[in-house]
């Protein structure tokens, strides 16, 4: 028994996934080589941004810029593709790159980047000051940088970039919807209320899934990636139980891994478990 709950340490877990799809695969991966029971239920989509030519424009210039910073796989995906397009592949592997955290600077680096900078935490406030470090104090208010990153996200790096002194130009990359059509699978992981974790690994994502079925488990519990996904949870009316303290897929099922060898710490909400 020892061996099996070592090599399958979530075995009997149902855990629901929330990443879009084409992103879900590796997290389903992780889960399942751990014993988890996956449902895969995409509460967003990926669609062209409202200015779909900004990044291609910010692509054409590559070389113009003193850091290209991508805030997510699908930045770098959708950045290297109009990189390509502009013949400025050159200036992406050779320039000066800063990632947000391990999976995006994994992307960059299975498009030819040699090097980036990665922050000690994976949040945007970390990303800011790490590149402002990196920065000669006397060059930073002629400092050019381009992000690369979601429609509509969030403005922390790029104010934080501005009131360090630096210009910063930010270009779409795609933007998120509600994706829809997960809402029947959606209610009837919660309505048969034998689910025992929902994840998110994005705010995005929470602020979907209440849009689609509303503020209720079901009487799972919630894990988020990172403490700006679970402060999201939480102000959207649900209950937060795991943080992972490592802001990363592998990060996040480790958390679900510690969460189980600790029976009965959720049992007052938790009540199928």
């Amino acid at each position: 028994m020892g061996g099996s709950v070592t090599s399958s340490p979530l075995a009997g877990q149902h855990v629901l996934v929330t990443r879009p799809a084409g992103q879900a695969e590796g997290f389903r991966a992780l889960l399942e080589a751990a014993g988890a029971t996956v449902t895969t239920a995409p509460t967003i989509r990926l669609v062209p941004p409202s200015e779909p030519g900004a990044l291609g424009r910010a692509a054409a210039r590559l070389a113009e810029y003193d850091w290209i910073v991508p805030t997510s796989v699908n930045a770098v995906r959708r950045l290297a593709a109009a990189a390509s397009e502009a013949d400025s592949m050159g200036a992406l592997a050779t320039g000066r790159l800063a990632a947000v955290g391990p999976a995006t600077a994994d992307a960059l680096r299975g498009v030819g980047v040699a090097e980036c900078l990665v922050p000690p935490a994976y949040r945007g406030e970390a990303l800011a000051d790490e590149i402002v470090a990196a920065t000669d104090p006397e060059s930073l208010p002629d400092s050019r940088i381009l992000l690369v990153q979601a429609e509509r996200a969030r403005p922390v790096l790029r104010e934080r970039l501005i009131a360090a002194g630096a210009r910063v130009d930010v270009a779409p990359a795609y933007a998120v919807e509600v994706n829809r059509d997960v809402r029947g699978a959606l209610r009837k992981f919660i309505e048969l209320g034998r689910g025992d974790w929902l994840t998110f690994t994005a705010s995005s994502a929470a602020r979907a899934f209440v849009q689609l079925v509303g503020a209720q488990t079901g009487g799972a519990l919630v894990a988020a990636i990172s403490p700006v996904t679970a402060a999201t949870l939480s102000g959207l009316g649900l209950p937060v139980h795991v943080v992972a303290a490592t802001h990363s897929m592998p990060g996040l099922v480790d958390a679900l891994v510690a969460s189980a060898a600790r029976p009965g710490r959720f049992a007052a909400t938790h009540g199928h478990a």
